[in-house]
């Protein structure tokens, strides 16, 4: 009996542990953008639709004993790949990433997490089959339970104290762990079995499209509470490890116990949140953090309980249940393809967020109009059609100044024209932070504003930049090459000089085409400017294996202030390769501006490794630039370094430095650098 649950435990924790394992070991090689996540959701995705359709199989053409068999032929086989995950070879094989990935990801992890996704639907079955008068549901709320404990240990425990190699190690002895359980489960259950036949199951009248949008609407509104969560509320780590977990408890309290799910009670508190959802959306930042995190909670909290409150109502008899568990993850993957894949092609905004509110709404009392009074049925629906009448409305109104409105899978981008103390800027806004703004008034268009006006410490190095040889000052100041890694608006094109050449590294076109299209930077600097498209580290090293190093005379890094943090861009191997491009007495810049996170001793660290020295140079907010702005400079340079400009900027470092916090491609922690 204990077998059983300490299976489906361990198999489930494996399962939520390996997708963000094996994600931050393809970073480095693929690079940090929106392509490794969503090729890794794809994966994990469709071999847990599969893992789920040969469980459902399995059940329905082979008898128990034919089952079992079946099955620990399938766990030995993942046993014996097991080598291919501690011992992986990541280099890439073909020219298209997501090929690569995929691959990647299925030799190394194909076949165990395979076999892992099979394994709950199937052990609730054999329970079921062996224990005809229990429950197998609350197996299926343990399972829960196990992946939300598996969501947690890979961020507090795992990647803080083991280097990836251990990690995968580490996980490989825990599938071993989890194949002996198995075994023993499976030889005592073959003990005295017979071979049966084959019962055939009840498929037919059973509510497949009322399960399938149910279970998509419940991932639809995970991901779309999401993202409005790292849209409007400032930038701190693992913020996505609460919505996610409140998810998985919604599915094991309504699987476990019935009570927990009284659809009036629930309908009602979601009714309210709708109202929420419209104060947060249009004027999230007037509310304080913890106000608004609570709030958005709230809200995904009480409409995933009618999701899977709903689903739980209609669970069918176990005979059904592995076709119960395929729709459920068929409805998962349909979700995540709607935010992931097509959202970004179809909508310039996150429109999913309101629409699967509305289709949850509707979900819960229209399909059950037969069992409630006739008002009630009226007022839901009069309810969702004010509800996106009042969005939409609002909406355009709030976007009367938009220039231009764009998405794909780095987010949100738009364009927008603002009145800033009585003058009229364009502001480049990346989902609610702006990455860049232009004066409209053509005489102060070639002004930087924001982190880059002038005062602040990426101003100061590219406008008064020495080399460390004083004959070679003449020859290099009229033709200094100078490497960006971030485009924005293309504002730091501005202080660009006769013969300079400017090379920026952007991974984002969607920004590129707006700093083309809707700012000047770019077009009338002085210098010749050059935009590159792809990873920053990724092209980097393709440039030095290609043709050698680049031989800038200052690297801007300028990427570390948005939600999404590009570690793989902050490691000791990432500075070796900026140091390969860089000349001997070149200068590194990097922004680190954040009100969450303390990037300084990552950089003092590898500071101290390297032989460089590092300034501070804040600069604080005024009227026209409402953001304070951080730059640290790294350089052995010590002629630049010593001029009495940049020495009366540099300050103090505003926190002591944290000798353990040295990032690695093997090991970084986002938690030792919270504020």
């Amino acid at each position: 009996m204990a077998l059983f649950p300490l299976t489906i435990l361990l198999s489930a924790t494996l399962l939520f542990l390996v997708q963000p394992m094996l994600a931050r070991w393809l970073l480095p090689q693929f690079g940090g953008g929106a392509q490794v996540w969503a090729a890794c959701l794809l994966f994990f995705q469709t071999l847990l639709l599969a893992g789920y359709a040969y469980a459902h199989l399995l059940t329905r053409f082979a008898n128990l004993k034919q089952q079992r068999w079946l099955h620990a032929v399938f766990v030995l086989m993942a046993l014996a790949s097991l080598a291919g995950l501690t011992n992986p070879n990541g280099s890439a094989a073909t020219a298209s990433p997501l090929l690569d990935i995929l691959w990647l990801l299925t030799r190394t992890v194909g076949l165990p997490y395979f076999v892992l996704a099979a394994t709950g639907p199937l052990l609730q079955y054999w329970f079921a089959s062996v224990f005809p008068l229990r429950s197998p549901y609350r197996l299926y709320a343990l399972s829960n339970l196990g992946s939300f404990a598996g969501l947690l240990l890979y961020p507090f425990l795992v990647e803080p104290y083991l280097a990836l190699d251990l990690q995968r190690q580490s996980w490989a002895v825990g599938f071993v762990l989890f194949s002996l359980s198995m075994a023993l489960l499976l030889w005592r259950s073959l003990q005295g079995s017979k071979a049966e036949a084959v019962v055939p199951l009840q498929l037919r009248g059973q509510p497949y499209g009322y399960w399938l949008a149910l279970a998509a609407a419940g991932v639809v509104l995970l991901l779309a509470v999401t993202q409005q969560i790292t849209q409007n509320i400032p930038p701190v780590p693992f913020l996505w490890v609460i919505p996610l977990a409140l998810y998985l408890l919604s599915f094991s309290l309504v699987f476990n116990r019935d009570s927990w799910y009284q659809r009036s009670v629930w309908l009602y508190l979601f009714a309210i949140c709708l109202l929420m959802a419209l104060l947060l959306y249009f004027l999230g930042r007037q509310f304080d953090l913890y106000s608004q995190l609570l709030l958005y909670l709230l809200l995904l909290f009480s409409g995933c309980m009618l999701c899977h409150g709903e689903l739980a109502r209609s669970k069918p008899a176990h005979g059904v249940l592995t076709a119960f568990y395929l729709v459920l993850a068929a409805g998962g993957m349909l979700g995540g393809i709607l935010v992931n894949l097509l959202a970004p092609f179809i909508f310039t905004k996150y429109w999913e967020f309101p629409l699967v509110l509305l289709a949850i709404l509707w979900l819960v009392t229209l399909v059950n109009w037969r069992h409630q009074a006739r008002w009630q049925t009226a007022l839901a629906l009069c309810s969702g059609v004010l509800f996106m009448g009042v969005f939409w409305s609002a909406e355009s109104w709030l976007g009367q100044h938009d220039v231009s409105k764009s998405r794909n899978f780095y987010g949100s981008l738009t364009v927008r024209d603002a009145n800033v103390a009585g003058q009229w800027q364009r502001q480049l806004i990346d989902g609610t932070t702006s990455h860049g703004a232009q004066y409209l008034a053509v005489e102060q268009a070639q002004q930087p504003l924001s982190y880059y006006r002038a005062g602040t410490g990426v101003a100061l190095s590219l406008q008064h930049f020495l080399p460390a040889d004083p004959s070679r000052t003449a020859a290099q100041l009229q033709g200094r090459n100078v490497g960006l890694v971030g485009l924005g608006a293309g504002a730091l094109a501005a202080y660009g000089q006769a013969g300079d050449d400017y090379q920026f590294y952007e991974i984002n076109p969607a920004v590129i085409s707006a700093a083309q299209q809707h700012f000047s930077y770019l077009a009338n600097s002085a210098a010749k400017p050059q935009v590159i498209l792809g990873d920053a580290r990724q092209v980097l090293a393709e440039q030095w294996q290609n043709s050698g190093s680049q031989q800038f005379d200052l690297l801007v890094l300028d990427a570390f202030s948005s939600d999404a943090i590009p570690v793989h861009l902050l490691t000791a191997e990432a500075m070796a390769l900026y140091w390969q491009h860089l000349m001997p007495d070149g200068v590194l810049l990097v922004h680190i501006s954040n009100n969450y996170l303390d990037l300084s001793s990552v950089l003092r660290n590898h500071a101290a490794q390297l032989g460089l020295q590092a300034l501070f140079l804040p600069t604080a907010a005024d009227a026209q630039n409402p953001a304070a702005t951080e730059w640290v400079i790294l350089s052995r340079n010590q002629r630049f370094l010593a001029q009495a400009i940049i020495q009366q900027h540099a300050k103090n470092w505003p926190r002591p430095l944290q000798p353990a916090v040295y990032w690695t491609d093997q090991r970084s922690n986002l938690f030792s650098v919270l504020k």
